[in-house]
């Protein structure tokens, strides 16, 4: 494959130059296909591609996935290039990722709309004899459809919170206070708690720490409690950021 007229290759040229390397019947897949439809990144010089050719050669700088059939349901094409749809790329990274980080791409999944749940569950279906399905199963009972998680903070707290037997909170919703609507991070509204996630950039500007502060005045003035984690705490006092947590939320502080 060549590129003509420029110096510097883009990702996408390079991912369109390796499907076709591979073709027929080859598709962009696993982590190169979570990037592509953005519910997943790692960079990596390797590019992943699914093909059902069985004389394909083995290329540098390409793994190459041969499978025996590939439905119609589970390829298509996206910014023009042939891909495995959503579900099937979830079905794939079992091959790569642990159960945590698939279920990670399918929050992002959920918050880009790409994800139907009906759909997955059929591609898992049509990928019987795939060793670690079970990864991608446990992933599905653990996510909520329709749970909004923006970044990998709050896919980290959430995930706290899951493991510490904790309820579940809404995620990302509008709260208004006398004056404004605010986004809040995580909601308990029984409990009337609330906690908004800072993370590793957050207060950079000292316009960004005033504006915090008077947004958890506002939310305190309409009855709730406010409790506020950074990335620092999350990843290096997970158990005292849970002991507040779960302190808050029976009353006890």
């Amino acid at each position: 494959m060549y590129a003509v007229g420029h110096r510097q290759g883009t990702r996408e040229a390079s991912w369109i130059a390796a499907v076709m390397a591979c073709s027929p019947g080859a598709f962009l897949s696993h982590l190169d296909a979570a990037a592509l439809w953005r519910i997943y990144e790692s960079r990596g010089r390797t590019i992943h591609v699914t093909t059902t050719a069985r004389s394909a050669r083995r290329i540098p700088g390409i793994k190459v996935h041969r499978a025996r059939k590939l439905d119609p349901a589970d390829v298509t094409t996206r910014d023009r290039i042939p891909v495995t749809t959503v579900a099937r790329t979830l079905v794939d990274l079992t091959d790569l990722l642990p159960t945590d980080r698939i279920l990670r791409a399918m929050r992002e999944a959920d918050y880009l709309k790409l994800l139907d749940t009906d759909t997955l569950i059929a591609a898992v279906q049509r990928a019987t004899g795939r060793r670690r399905l079970n990864a991608l199963s446990e992933a599905i009972q653990r996510h909520t459809p329709g749970q909004i998680v923006r970044d990998e903070l709050e896919h980290l707290f959430l995930e706290l919170v899951r493991a510490a037997g904790l309820p579940d909170p809404e995620t990302n919703v509008k709260v208004k206070t006398r004056r404004r609507t605010y986004t809040v991070d995580c909601l308990w509204r029984e409990q009337g708690v609330a906690v908004e996630l800072d993370g590793r950039a957050a207060h950079i500007r000292a316009a960004a720490f005033e504006e915090d502060r008077a947004r958890d005045a506002a939310l305190t003035a309409i009855g709730l409690r406010v409790l506020r984690f950074t990335w620092r705490r999350l990843t290096e006092e997970p158990e005292d950021v849970l002991a507040e947590l779960e302190a808050t939320l029976s009353g006890r502080m």
